[in-house]
């Protein structure tokens, strides 16, 4: 049985989501593979990690500006090359999950986990497993995502690709398979209701997870809209929901309100448009799912490739106030929905509902070719021919005693 090992973050819903799906995937097109998936960001810092991700939250939110130039800094190629010292504990949590799970493929959803590995196997010519970047950023991608090396970068698209080729990533290595939405939407996009152009009422689905304090004048300057009724998620935020609902109860059926909820891929297929912040997750599921999207926030850094996707397809607007997203609800749906139509048939050739099994597929032949003893990547040019030495032992693990009668694999001691 072939062992992936999926390794993720909880900065940004896209990387958990990513690495969700793909063990999704994984499980629908194969019965011999052992997957997990592992924040090690989460097990290994615990309060720290927590605080971090609050603190993250907080400047995008709050102090955008500040986000962005902390962006430009991680941008710097050589800033990963010094700051994996400063993470032994983190190293040393890999090195032992590594040396336990003897994977034959490892897929990182978040970028720091390879730059970690390429220290852990500095001193060897290869790698015992197979190395995957899934990369969750469009257009704006990142040096830190292609700063270490891997077997396979995946991206979701041909302009993300390139961007990779222009910075100096082989391009046999990069392969463009979408984004890894979860494979409902493969089966929301057979079955389920879907949205229709000649409809009289015109449904909306607003997406709250930022901005939560001024959501309420937002929804009251949608509802002004004729003939349009109106959906609101907002996640596992219950004090929200309870307010909400109280403040809406006279608008009747015009008004939905959903907690968390795992309907997300028919909800989209069923509604005219979302509205949401521009999400890497986001983004894509609209666009698996077919439904185009009006942004009400930008993330500055990785969300702005998201942003100019929208844009450069014409699958959607960008508001760049709050105030204006009543008039570009109205501006989709005028003239008989001429607008909303346009975006709508540009969507039809664009979605990967089944991008999450694609690149399982491409993980499995990674994995068919480690098991069978296939050559990973070389880390160092120009070394020559020699014997894989051994992979690293953990931080601070005493030596094993071995018996003298042994089987050895490539993780052998």
């Amino acid at each position: 049985m072939k062992k992936i090992l999926i390794l993720t973050a909880g900065f940004g819903d896209g990387h958990n989501a990513a690495a969700r799906n793909l063990r999704d995937g994984l499980e629908l097109v194969t019965d011999d593979a052992q997957v997990e998936v592992l924040d090690l960001f989460e097990t290994t810092y615990g309060l720290l990690n927590t605080l971090l991700k609050q603190t993250y939250q907080g400047l995008v939110r709050y102090a955008p500006g500040v986000w962005s130039g902390l962006f430009a800094v991680m941008d710097h190629p050589g800033l990963f090359r010094r700051q994996t010292d400063l993470m032994g504990k983190l190293s040393a949590a890999l090195a032992r999950v590594l040396h336990g799970t003897e994977p034959d493929v490892v897929v990182c959803t978040y970028p720091v986990y390879p730059h970690l590995i390429r220290d852990l196997y500095r001193d060897h010519a290869e790698r015992p497993f197979r190395l995957i970047t899934v990369i969750t950023d469009v257009e704006s991608v990142c040096s830190a995502w292609y700063g270490a090396p891997s077997d396979r970068f995946v991206v979701a698209d041909a302009a993300t690709a390139d961007v990779l080729v222009h910075a100096g990533v082989p391009a046999a290595s990069i392969a463009a398979l979408g984004f890894p939405v979860s494979p409902v939407f493969l089966e929301a996009s057979t079955t389920g209701r879907v949205a229709d152009p000649l409809s009289d009422r015109r449904k909306v689905l607003y997406v709250i997870n930022t901005g939560k304090a001024k959501a309420g004048k937002t929804i009251d300057r949608l509802l002004k809209v004729r003939h349009l009724d109106l959906t609101i998620t907002v996640g596992r935020d219950a004090t929200l929901k309870a307010k909400l609902m109280k403040r809406l109860r006279d608008y009747g059926r015009r008004v939905g309100i959903y907690g968390w909820t795992n309907q997300m891929p028919h909800l989209l297929r069923s509604h005219h448009l979302v509205i949401g912040k521009a999400g890497g997750a986001m983004v894509q599921e609209a666009i698996a799912a077919g439904c185009p999207m009006i942004v009400n926030q930008v993330i500055p850094g990785q969300e702005e490739g998201n942003a100019r996707l929208i844009e450069r397809l014409n699958i959607g607007a960008i508001a760049t106030h709050r105030k204006e997203l009543r008039a570009l609800v109205e501006a989709a749906f005028a003239h008989h929905g001429r607008q909303w139509q346009e975006w709508r048939r540009n969507l039809r050739r664009l979605g990967r509902p089944d991008a999450a099994l694609r690149i399982a597929e491409l993980i499995l032949q990674e994995a068919e070719a480690s098991f069978h003893g296939g050559r990973p990547l070389r880390l160092f040019e120009g070394l020559g021919r020699r014997e894989a030495t051994p992979a690293p032992r953990p931080a601070r693990v005493p030596p094993m005693l071995l018996c003298d009668l042994h089987i050895h694999t490539n993780y052998s001691d």
